[in-house]
């Protein structure tokens, strides 16, 4: 599970932070080789449901079968950028305050005859605890090809929204400084950098919409990186003036 607890009674804000932090940490793994198996495992509840096509076919079923299928995935660099999500409450019979978290996601994978690319559909469902949260079902379905030509790499960006988000729903353990550097109340975050995939080292910059107070901020991060471990280390926070 999360190294720090979630309260039961965090804000559905925080709670969509949480969410956020879970899928850019399950693109990353995805993403570049050296990802610690077990660790992302944890992410996932013990009888997860990974589907595709509308939950018309199954991938898997538990941690054993996601574990496969893991295994099937290609080592070859990929990318996958959220372009647009949303977050909601379930409230079906069946719900303990779940979080539903669905995203489009533009997905590209460079081969021999130049990228190969789609346009996913991604629903999932999450499960909020004491101990942390988890995926309790996922679904990706392609709804379109993704015809652009260059690949745009995704890696690095997903790594450091994961730390990110993490910061933000209040499960990091850190000090506090990124948090209070983004501002209260946020509610929209972009991050940008394009190093290679499995960089140890590398800059980002985040920028961040708040409304406590209103406004925009724009951080420079300096971060290293293992590949292993859940999140990056920030070495260096550096709060950008706007003129």
């Amino acid at each position: 599970m999360m190294a720090a607890q979630i309260n039961e009674k965090v804000p559905m804000l925080s709670r969509h932070h949480v969410a956020l932090h879970l899928a850019h940490r399950w693109f990353a793994f995805l993403e570049a080789p050296g990802g610690d198996i077990d660790t992302h495992l944890t992410m996932f509840h013990p009888q997860v449901r990974l589907s595709g096509s509308r939950g018309n076919h199954l991938f898997a079923r538990d941690h054993e079968s996601l574990k496969a299928w893991f295994a099937t995935v290609p080592d070859e660099i990929s990318s996958h950028h959220i372009v647009h999500s949303t977050y909601s409450t379930a409230i079906d019979d069946n719900s303990d305050g779940d979080g539903l978290l669905n995203m489009v996601v533009a997905y590209q994978s460079p081969v021999e005859s130049g990228v190969h690319g789609s346009i996913i559909s991604y629903q999932t469902r999450i499960e909020f605890t004491p101990d942390g949260a988890r995926f309790i079902t996922l679904d990706k379905t392609p709804i379109l090809g993704n015809t652009r030509t260059d690949y745009e790499t995704s890696w690095a960006t997903n790594r450091v929204l994961t730390l990110v988000y993490a910061a933000l729903g209040g499960i990091a353990v850190s000090d506090g400084q990124l948090r209070a550097a983004l501002g209260g109340d946020v509610h929209q975050v972009f991050a940008h950098t394009t190093v290679p995939e499995a960089s140890s080292a590398y800059e980002a910059l985040v920028t961040s919409s708040s409304g406590n107070p209103a406004g925009t901020r724009v951080l420079r991060l300096k971060l290293t990186d293992d590949g292993k471990a859940t999140m990056p280390t920030i070495e260096q926070i550096e709060v950008l003036i706007l003129n």
